[in-house]
C-alpha cells in the first residue's frame, strides 16, 4: 500500500486571505474552510476540481463547493 502524502496549498475559497470572501457575518469573519489560516491540507496527487473550476465556490452562490469542500482541488485516485 502506498503512503499518502499531505501537502499544504492556498485556500481557494478565500484566496489565501483567511477571511470570509463574502463578508456574510462581518468583514472580519474568518474563512470557514481554512479556519482563518489561508492554507488547507490536501492529499497528493491532486487536480483542479472539475465542479467549481478551482474557485472553491459553488456556481453562482456564496456556498463552498460540495465536491472539493472549498479547497479548489480534488485527490486523483491512482489505479490499483
Amino acid at each position: 500500500m502506498k503512503e499518502e502524502k499531505q501537502v499544504e496549498i492556498k485556500c481557494a475559497f478565500c484566496g489565501g486571505t483567511g477571511k470570509d470572501p463574502f463578508h456574510v457575518l462581518s468583514p472580519l469573519s474568518n474563512c470557514g474552510i481554512c479556519g482563518g489560516t489561508g492554507i488547507v491540507s490536501v492529499k497528493e496527487p491532486y487536480e483542479t476540481c472539475p465542479a467549481c473550476g478551482g474557485t472553491g465556490v459553488y456556481h453562482r452562490s456564496r456556498l463552498s463547493c460540495g465536491t472539493c469542500g472549498g479547497k479548489g482541488v480534488v485527490p486523483v485516485e491512482e489505479p490499483r
